[in-house]
């Protein structure tokens, strides 16, 4: 079971241990393959550990192709040699295309995890060009139950993508970017291009409810309906913020405009929790501040990483 062109090593990994019923953990440490290793992030191989691990993981991509039978070069494919603040949380990379994975149990081939979409300003897939789904663990359901979630989930897709207008420059500016990032490129872009990479390859709205939706709406003429996210979540606040939230709105030239956007096949109606978002965001928006202060100067509070 070697890694498929362009997957992820999370993707591979998770699959290997899907297919032998067993833990990343105990799977290395059958290879004979340091069990601690299970715990890091290795989506980015040799250049996303501390310097006391690097000889480790160097040994794990030898046992690893020894393993399957192929070259070390084939598993270090599996890695992405970005900036780790390109890449999606760890516990956040379960966004597939379902239009792909449907195709791939109806033709028996693996379901995987491009290595493209675990990249924070990844969102839609570029051959189907149909927004990204957040796919369940795998494990336990029947290929039936599969591809009757993928059915759900491709309709669900659709309607983001056909709700939506998409600006063709933003689409155009995503796609140079992902290809810089895959293909390992360290040259700067120019111009609206690096602006764009600026901007979304460290964004975090996977604290927001829908992450596709959110940059779906950022790549659309709707674009200016997530402003406010933006700035609130990419900004210091104050340890107490006050209640002049002026400067978190959009232009007021795209305000109307901004009101009027509509996901899918219409507005979704009103929750009681949400008059409690802007709290919420402001709180972890305190949280924060605080501890990016803590990380500068090398103090944590007790129980604290």
């Amino acid at each position: 079971m070697r890694p498929q062109a362009e997957e992820c090593f999370d993707s591979w990994i998770a699959r290997m241990a899907l297919a032998h019923d067993t833990t990343r953990g105990a799977l290395f440490q059958h290879l004979g393959i340091d069990s601690a290793l299970a715990s890091l992030d290795l989506a980015r191989g040799t250049s996303g550990v501390a310097l006391e691990d690097f000889y480790a993981v160097s040994q794990m991509v030898g046992q690893l192709a020894w393993a399957v039978q192929t070259e070390p070069e084939h598993i270090e494919s599996s890695f992405l040699a970005v900036d780790g603040a390109a890449l999606l949380p760890r516990r956040s990379r379960h966004y597939a295309c379902a239009r792909c994975w449907q195709e791939a149990l109806r033709d028996g081939r693996p379901r995987i995890i491009r290595k493209e979409w675990i990249l924070r300003m990844s969102w839609r897939c570029r051959l189907h060009d149909l927004p990204l789904s957040k796919v369940p663990v795998p494990g336990g359901a029947t290929d039936q139950d599969d591809l009757s979630w993928l059915g759900g989930a491709i309709a669900g897709a659709e309607s983001l993508r056909w709700g939506l207008g998409y600006r063709g420059a933003m689409i155009e500016r995503n796609e140079v970017c992902l290809d810089t990032l895959i293909r390992q490129s360290r040259r700067r872009l120019k111009g609206r291009n690096q602006d764009y990479l600026d901007r979304f390859q460290a964004n975090v709205y996977h604290f927001a409810r829908d992450r596709i939706a959110m940059l779906a709406l950022a790549h659309s003429h709707a674009g200016r309906s997530v402003w406010g996210f933006e700035q609130l979540i990419g900004r210091g606040l104050a340890e107490r913020p006050g209640r002049n939230m002026e400067s978190l709105e959009p232009p007021r030239r795209a305000k109307r405009r901004a009101a009027r956007w509509r996901v899918g096949q219409g507005r979704a109606l009103p929750r009681a929790f949400d008059a409690e978002l802007l709290g919420v965001l402001l709180a972890y928006a305190q949280v924060r501040e605080r501890r990016d202060a803590q990380a500068r100067s090398g103090h944590f509070p007790t129980g604290e990483p």
